[in-house]
């Protein structure tokens, strides 16, 4: 707990300068650790002093993920197939490709320019995998893939991972983009389970209850449940070690090793920033967004200067400032973990 409050209060006091830019101006963050393993919640932080700030920022509702939702989405193609013109179900992998059509097709990858990914037109005969496109945070791709799996099947694997039904969006066209809107809390545990290769465990925080000096009975861990293939799971969990190399916290990778995480980024356009990411022991989820009281969330363009893709850049600096210090340091000795292959799930 203290030091993830160190963590985020060392990039606010050193990134956002609320006197001086009007765009920093009631800037609030959110953050939430999860063990994978049996679901503990081990820290938040919620905003500053309660006597000045009312609201819980690690259990906020109305926040919207962004480009944190998509492995949901991949996920959910992953584990159930995309439905093709014919009404036939064709598998997914993580190499899947589609065209401008939302047709499944094996054309030639994008070409690649300057660090980034290079689309050409619709119709151009090249289009990203799903691996290159969570990587890009390529919209387009993610609503046809979203369109295809069926955003019914989309909403209950992000709720069969974690996910609070009453924190889903309506199932627009936009859907697959993240505008639904979990607390830090449920984004943690929900990539928890990625974690756990595809078991969930609930979040808790309560260990034991006394009644006098008498243990109250009923308070155990909840139990867990399988609800993705393990395959499916490893799958996401190499896609995102991808994503997460794009990031402002892929420098945490020479202190922690291999880690898998998401963020949104310049082609979002929700009024919130995020990042989320996992290590075998540890998931941890950070939102970045302005609130006034009484009113909508404020713009995040050209919150903590004109280079920050709108904050997107602070919740990575947050979490991985908090974890290289929180989890334990790989030894110098050790491999590197490889990341896990997937070729697909029925």
């Amino acid at each position: 707990m203290q030091q993830l409050e160190r963590s985020v209060q060392g990039v606010l006091s050193r990134d956002i300068k609320p006197k001086t830019r009007e765009a920093d101006r009631y800037v609030q963050v959110g953050a939430a650790s999860v063990r994978p393993d049996d679901g503990a919640i081990v820290a938040v932080y919620g905003g500053p002093d309660a006597t000045t700030y009312f609201t819980n920022n690690a259990d906020t509702s109305g926040v919207p993920a962004g480009s944190v939702f998509k492995p949901f989405v991949l996920a959910a193609a992953l584990q159930h197939g995309a439905v093709a013109e014919d009404g036939s179900v064709q598998r997914v992998s993580t190499e899947s490709r589609f065209d401008e059509k939302g047709r499944l097709t094996a054309d030639l990858p994008p070409v690649r320019a300057d660090g980034t990914f290079f689309f050409p037109p619709a119709g151009a005969g090249r289009f990203p995998t799903l691996r290159e496109a969570m990587a890009a945070s390529a919209n387009t791709t993610f609503l046809r893939l979203g369109s295809a799996t069926g955003l019914a099947r989309v909403e209950d694997m992000a709720v069969g991972a974690g996910m609070l039904r009453s924190s889903m969006a309506p199932r627009t066209k936009e859907f697959p983009l993240g505008t639904s809107s979990p607390s830090a809390i449920r984004l943690a545990g929900s990539y928890a389970t990625f974690a756990s290769e595809g078991t969930r465990h609930e979040p808790y925080s309560v260990t034991k209850v006394l009644h006098g000096d008498e243990p109250v009975p009923g308070l155990g861990a909840p139990p867990a449940r399988r609800v993705m293939d393990p395959e499916v799971a490893v799958g996401i969990t190499s896609v995102l070690r991808d994503a997460a190399l794009g990031t402002e916290a892929a420098s945490a990778m020479a202190t922690l090793g291999p880690f898998s995480g998401a963020s949104t980024g310049r082609n979002d356009t929700q009024r919130a920033a995020w990042f989320a990411g996992y290590t075998d022991n540890l998931s941890t989820a950070v939102t970045m967004f302005r609130s006034q009281p009484g009113k909508p969330l404020l713009p995040m363009a050209g919150t903590g200067g004109k280079d920050t893709l709108r904050g997107s850049v602070f919740p990575a600096r947050i979490w991985s400032d908090y974890m290289m210090k929180i989890s334990p340091p790989r030894s110098d000795d050790a491999p590197a973990e490889p990341a896990p292959t997937f070729t697909g799930a029925a």
